[in-house]
């Protein structure tokens, strides 16, 4: 998150519209990331698409303690969209995803101030059961990216959200999981020590 010359683009592409553009625009020597959205449709896309949005995102700053991160960031990603966003390493992309399910709750010392709305819900509203949203929100990460938990707790993780309980059936899983992945021989020693090394 550190450095100058950040940027960070989203554009949104489908078969009817492949016009919805965002840019950050750097600010001098500062990390500041700014994103605003501009809909450039035409007349007969407006006719045929309801643009309604799945999420939308108002004013998010987001800090990691004292360190601002994002800067006001708002836009809106609509249903049926691939949505991409583009930038170098270290400019807030993950970060920004991150707040759409909630993981960066799991980072000590990291806040946003905003709001992320999805269905036009606030996610981080009080009564919002973080599990559920998870379940609706995923992600898939370029590298390995652990909860800080125990390798076991780790894979076992998924299965016990969507309900299995059985330790015996648990750690048949686990081990088949580890298995596929190659893993098994490296890990099966320390299965109930940190994921994180």
């Amino acid at each position: 998150m550190r450095g100058a010359n950040k940027n960070l683009t989203q554009g949104s592409y489908s078969k009817s519209m492949q016009d919805q553009e965002a840019a950050a625009q750097p600010s001098g020597n500062s990390s500041m990331i700014r994103i605003k959205t501009k809909e450039q449709l035409t007349s007969n896309i407006v006719a045929d698409v309801d643009l309604k949005p799945k999420i939308s995102v108002h004013d998010l700053d987001f800090f990691y303690g004292s360190h601002k991160v994002l800067h006001s960031i708002s836009l809106e990603i609509y249903e049926n969209r691939v949505t991409a966003l583009i930038g170098p390493s270290g400019c807030g992309k993950s970060t920004f995803l991150r707040s759409l399910n909630r993981m960066n709750d799991l980072v000590e010392g990291a806040r946003n101030e905003g709001k992320i709305l999805i269905d036009g819900k606030d996610i981080y509203a009080k009564n919002v059961d973080v599990v559920s949203l998870r379940k609706r929100v995923g992600m898939v990460f370029q590298r390995s990216n652990p909860f800080p938990k125990t390798i076991f707790d780790n894979i076992a993780f998924g299965p016990r959200i969507h309900g299995m309980k059985d330790r015996g059936e648990l750690e048949r899983l686990v081990e088949t999981s580890l298995k596929q992945a190659g893993l098994w021989a490296e890990v099966r020693d320390r299965l109930h020590t940190s994921a994180l090394g």
